[in-house]
């Protein structure tokens, strides 16, 4: 009979212990975005500024090589370090249990912040040519 109680005691851990996980990992992962959601929608902003002076620096160094072009894109590959510092808080909090989805959730909560209106969200991801 104890051994039965033991049985039906153990089980009833293992159900409850599930049912916890299954409620809290949405809480978890809600409470990982809040914390972070501030530092992340920083970095994504410098990142992707980070890019398009890159992207312009080698555009103008291609169309007019010079001494003063070669040493402006050498100021935007330094700038690229930026992404190195979004790349390891992304890689961090996909190891505290977000996905992919929540990530980019995440950076377009941080555009909405920023963007008064749908030219300033524009803005922030257009590249010209």
């Amino acid at each position: 009979m104890r051994s039965v109680s033991r049985r039906s005691s153990f089980v009833i851990g293992v159900v409850a212990g599930l049912a916890l996980a299954y409620i809290g990992l949405p809480l978890w992962k809600i409470g990982v975005m809040q914390v972070a959601q501030v530092e992340f929608g920083t970095l994504t902003f410098d990142c992707d500024n980070a890019m398009r002076s890159h992207l312009l620096a080698k555009q103008k160094l291609v169309g007019t090589p010079s001494k003063e072009n070669s040493d402006s894109l050498k100021s935007a590959e330094i700038g690229l370090l930026d992404c190195q510092d979004y790349d390891l808080m992304r890689k961090r909090l996909i190891r505290w249990g977000l996905t992919d989805n929540e990530l980019s959730e995440m950076s377009l909560l941080a555009i909405e912040a920023k963007g008064q209106d749908l030219r300033d969200v524009i803005k922030t991801h257009e590249i010209r040519y």
